[in-house]
């Protein structure tokens, strides 16, 4: 035997015995590193009882201490654990960061009693046995980070799936019972009588949506959910603050650079229905190429309008067909008059844009009056008013369209 080989089995003995001092002392290596990852609120958080966690670590410094006697030649109990554990913290929920950081502090820890003076190794070995340290801790972290991710993405496709056979059931043809609306909420984890922020959106703009949903609900923690709908994405979402009637910061984020109609605040899981209708009409209303939030307050008129004309009873029918007994031109300054004064609702700004005399004014709007029987001075008379004439007014300023042509 030479030298150099009768140095060797020297140090694989002393290194066997170092490795066999640690196997011992493996209940105060799970103490150091749970005392160090309980700082984490990823895991103190999380449910994961005390006993769950310092059994795992224990099975985890077990295996590599079994990988380190064995000089990283077998790591096939180490890979099967790392396998293990990557698939069961998915499920559980903890973080993938939370998780690689747990690793890391298996290493530091792992380091930190082979380097102990009390365990009074040679630095000159422990020199020499640093890359297989990094080995062993490396191939454990590969192989659970690999295991997290394939059962994360199954997990993901099953919540996937499940979501959308719940939304189908939702949003279905026949409304669901009481029971079944209780049913959906607990399927889909969210609170039945919550607030929701329903809103539509192009199927076209589906993709970018998603991963924008995706970051804004794990802070949120709360459920936030897309639906393929014809030509539309729905988007779902607890709302986070209730009794708000403004769209906060983050959920207006969710649409920036996208149109999106937005319905009205859902009251509970039985709203959201009503809710989906609302925001796919609103969306429908849209000009192609419009891009921002739109919600009932911006398209209501025209939604009304068009759906009236729909069934036949189309609001210009209120007006239009009085106002052919008068001459064209006094048809056109009756109307100009009459949007502009029902935009501004008063008679000295109607006059000021108009460059016309107050009294001018007053007589037109009685003309109106003559030929349609309309009073713009009551409500009733200025709602037909500004509904059938609608038509004439600007989609983007809302300023009439006979009058923005003259400018």
């Amino acid at each position: 035997m030479s030298h150099v080989e009768g140095k060797n089995l020297i140090e694989d003995a002393q290194w066997q015995r170092i490795i066999e001092r640690l196997a011992g002392q493996v209940p105060e290596l799970a103490e150091n590193f749970l005392g160090r990852i309980l700082l984490d609120p990823a895991y103190t958080e999380s449910g994961l009882t005390l006993e769950d966690l310092r059994s795992s670590s224990e099975k985890c410094f077990n295996a590599m201490l079994e990988s380190l006697a064995k000089g990283g030649t077998d790591m096939s109990s180490l890979e099967l654990l790392a396998a293990e554990l990557g698939a069961k913290r998915a499920q559980q929920g903890i973080p993938l960061e939370s998780l690689v950081r747990a690793i890391r502090t298996d290493f530091s820890v792992l380091w930190e009693a082979l380097s102990a003076p009390s365990l009074g190794v040679n630095p000159g070995l422990l020199v020499r046995k640093t890359e297989l340290v990094w080995q062993v801790v490396d191939t454990f972290a590969v192989r659970v980070k690999e295991s997290y991710v394939a059962e994360a993405e199954d997990l993901e496709t099953a919540t996937a799936d499940l979501q959308h056979q719940y939304l189908t059931k939702l949003l279905a043809a026949a409304e669901p019972s009481p029971s079944d609306m209780l049913r959906i909420a607990g399927a889909l984890k969210i609170d039945p009588g919550a607030e929701f922020l329903v809103a539509a959106i192009s199927r076209d703009d589906s993709l970018m949506l998603r991963r924008r949903l995706g970051s804004l609900s794990a802070p949120r923690a709360v459920a936030g959910f897309a639906f393929d709908q014809g030509h539309h994405t729905i988007v779902i979402l607890q709302r986070k603050q209730g009794l708000r009637l403004d769209l906060a910061f983050d959920e207006r984020a969710l649409f920036e650079g996208l149109a999106a109609g937005v319905a009205p605040i859902a009251q509970g899981i039985a709203g959201v229905r009503m809710a989906v209708l609302a925001a796919r009409e609103i969306m429908a209303d849209l000009a192609v190429g419009e891009t921002g939030v739109f919600r009932l307050e911006d398209r209501w008129e025209s939604v009304t309008r068009y759906r009236l004309a729909q069934v036949g009873c189309d609001p210009a029918f209120l007006v239009d067909p009085y106002l052919r007994r008068c001459s064209p031109g006094e048809r056109q300054r009756l109307l100009e008059t009459v949007t502009v004064f029902l935009d501004s609702g008063s008679l000295l700004e109607t006059s000021a844009i108009l460059g016309c005399h107050r009294n001018t004014i007053v007589n037109r709007l009685a003309s109106f009056e003559k030929y349609t029987g309309l009073d713009l001075q009551m409500p009733r008379g200025a709602a037909i008013a500004f509904l059938a004439l609608s038509k004439l007014r600007s989609p983007d300023s809302g300023r009439p369209a006979i009058f923005a042509a003259r400018q």
